[in-house]
């Protein structure tokens, strides 16, 4: 089973704990033995645009048109301390762009991270209006990687993993729907980068090769709307 493949089961099953846990947390009340609150569980979907600045200043896809990555997120979301919420998540974005390579046709670098995150909210209560509640926090993610290339005139190489860790500032607001859903409109900044091996060869002498190493940054903003089920 390859990498993919398991965290997409573990996503589907972060779901399914979360509604599961409802019924948990209810037992646990009506007993008076809950030492916590389970609070929701739900999706996000954003946009997020890493500096990438290896790639953009001087690769050969410097020229190209980054526009940054669709970034989707299922979550469980807890009630640590009023007011004070630590979140689980498991993420999927990609970074996609083509560009003309000479001697390789229309080339086109793929760059998937698989996030696995674990973030601290507090809800400033003392400013919410009606059914609006602002929120700021912090977080970090242990980050899996993917570089691959597709070429239209020679054989695609094979795809490089990798693996880093990250932080996050986080700013936005809840908007409760009803006493079961809420929505959440929310900022972030990331911080981080990567490092990646690339092998450099004498066009004189192919015998004649080097690696050098490059670390990319993965700094950068994101934007996301937030579905929530209230447990």
């Amino acid at each position: 089973m390859n990498l993919l493949s398991r965290q997409l089961r573990f996503l589907f099953l972060l779901l399914f704990l979360g509604f599961g846990a409802k019924f948990s947390y209810s037992q646990q009340e009506n007993t008076g033995s809950g030492n916590f609150q389970l609070y929701s569980t739900g999706l996000s979907v954003g946009w997020y645009n890493p500096a990438m600045d290896y790639w953009t200043d001087e690769s050969e896809f410097k020229d190209a048109d980054f526009k940054g990555a669709i970034d989707a997120n299922a979550f469980l979301n807890m009630k640590i301390i009023p007011d004070l919420y630590a979140q689980v998540g498991l993420g999927y974005w990609q970074e996609s762009v083509a560009y003309d390579l000479q001697g390789f046709g229309n080339t086109t670098l793929l760059l998937t991270g698989i996030p696995i995150s674990l973030d601290f909210k507090y809800h400033i209560t003392p400013f919410k209006f009606s059914v609006v509640t602002p929120f700021v926090g912090a977080g970090s993610e242990f980050l899996f990687l993917q570089n691959k290339m597709v070429f239209d005139l020679n054989d695609d190489p094979e795809p490089q993993w990798g693996k880093t860790m990250m932080g996050r500032f986080i700013a936005g607001f809840e908007t409760k729907l009803s006493a079961q859903f809420a929505v959440d409109f929310e900022f972030q900044y990331k911080l981080g980068n990567y490092k990646q091996d690339f092998k450099i060869e004498n066009p004189d002498n192919p015998d004649d090769t080097k690696i050098i190493t490059e670390t990319i940054s993965l700094n950068g903003p994101k934007l996301a709307i937030t579905l929530k089920y209230l447990l």
